[in-house]
């Protein structure tokens, strides 16, 4: 493994649990159903989003009332727009990106960086979830990528490697439910 990979996976595990908890104890009460891993299209950031069922009503009640959701596509993509998370915005892995952005072709280490995230979201306990009124079995977690239009496909293929496979069945299935 390289200098820069294992920099990133020891501050990726450092790191992430104590984002979770964190997080998970800000959402305390309310039902966490997905965690997310943003990234943009060089994989020179990454950020953890996290949401709830109540935030995510609260902010499709919001929307509303602003006019800006009308539609089922449109609460769809508030359901599965990690960009409109409530929870974990300011973490511990927003940090991670100067250690991405100290080299110029962090692109080329995705498909290592997917397997680093995906095998620590593995690792984690239940009891981590439990301590906080949650089950990681009802939490989908996926990897996205903000701004590039394989985003979904990156979505997808990370979504079955880290979540249990009835609710990623359902995730993969998020947008036929527009045609």
């Amino acid at each position: 493994m390289t200098d820069f990979l294992t920099r990133f996976e020891t501050h990726f595990k450092a790191n992430f649990l104590q984002d979770l908890t964190d997080t998970l104890a800000q959402a305390q009460g309310e039902k966490v159903y997905v965690c997310a891993f943003g990234t943009d299209s060089d994989f020179g950031t990454l950020f953890l989003a996290v949401n709830t069922e109540e935030s995510l009503a609260r902010h499709i009640a919001d929307m509303k009332q602003k006019d800006l959701c009308g539609t089922e596509a449109d609460e769809i993509y508030y359901r599965w727009g990690c960009s409109e998370y409530q929870y974990g915005g300011n973490t511990h892995l927003n940090g991670i990106s100067n250690i991405l952005q100290e080299i110029d072709n962090a692109y080329d280490y995705k498909d290592r960086i997917i397997e680093i995230i995906v095998q620590v979201v593995r690792d984690t306990d239940e009891a981590v979830f439990r301590q906080y009124g949650q089950s990681k079995t009802d939490i989908v977690f996926f990897v996205s990528m903000t701004d590039d239009d394989e985003a979904e496909q990156l979505e997808n293929e990370t979504v079955v490697q880290m979540t249990e496979a009835e609710l990623a069945a359902s995730f993969l299935k998020r947008y036929e439910q527009e045609e």
